[in-house]
């Protein structure tokens, strides 16, 4: 009897070591995004009301020059991945300040989150806004290993503070070493795009990083057509 107890707690123990290996292994390769909401569609364009032809002879008020409003920079507040239905909030980050990536742009300690470098343009500005997102994180796989499987034509949307929503669309997908990617790529300057980087590859314990950076660039369709369009003289 007392054998029989004992080979029912190991075979429950077995049980429950199994089950946590598998949910461990799900954890690190699946992606489990949780609930999606699909982005709001833009706002439409507003037809602009036309101005009142003034009559000749008739004296009118004159009406004050308005004063011109400040800009704004929008700030982004989350990123959708519409074909993989995959969201992520954005948080603003800046410059590593000390350590051994001193220099180099921010991220954020979890995978659920993306990072906006905010001291550069905002996306949709023009130049280059830098969004980075973790493949990984304490062995949970990160939102940004989407990056991974993504296409040229493939959407994303970017919805901002204020509620406004703007579509992007890929234009390139690149892999780089992680001692190898190209100045273009953090290059702030330059026609209006978003460049999402993630890790890729098998970890390098000796570089602390992985072997690999996934860098997808993004332009809206105003951009995309403006360069296909050809130059009339």
């Amino acid at each position: 009897m007392k054998r029989k107890v004992v080979n029912i707690i190991l075979y429950a123990l077995s049980a429950a070591f199994l089950i946590a290996g598998v949910y461990l292994l799900i954890r690190q390769y699946v992606l489990i995004p949780g609930e999606y909401e699909p982005p709001a569609s833009p706002a439409p364009t507003l037809t602009p009301t036309p101005v009142a032809t003034a009559t000749p002879g008739v004296s009118e008020t004159p009406v004050p020059t308005p004063s011109p409003t400040p800009y704004v920079k929008p700030i982004p507040a989350r990123i959708y991945f519409t074909k993989a239905e995959i969201m992520a909030d954005i948080v603003p980050v800046g410059i590593i300040q000390e350590g051994e990536r001193q220099g180099q742009m921010d991220t954020v300690d979890d995978p659920d989150l993306a990072a906006w470098y905010e001291p550069g343009p905002a996306p949709g500005e023009e130049g280059n806004a830098l969004i980075n997102g973790h493949k990984s994180w304490k062995g949970k796989i990160g939102r940004f290993s989407v990056l991974w499987d993504m296409a040229v034509g493939d959407e994303i949307a970017i919805e901002y503070e204020d509620g406004a929503v703007k579509y992007f669309y890929v234009v390139s997908v690149d892999f780089y070493p992680y001692d190898g990617v190209p100045n273009t790529v953090m290059d702030l300057s330059g026609e209006s795009r978003v460049t999402l980087i993630t890790c890729y590859g098998d970890y390098d314990r000796t570089a602390g990083t992985s072997k690999q950076r996934c860098v997808v660039v993004c332009q809206s369709a105003e951009v995309i057509s403006a360069k296909q369009t050809p130059a009339t003289e």
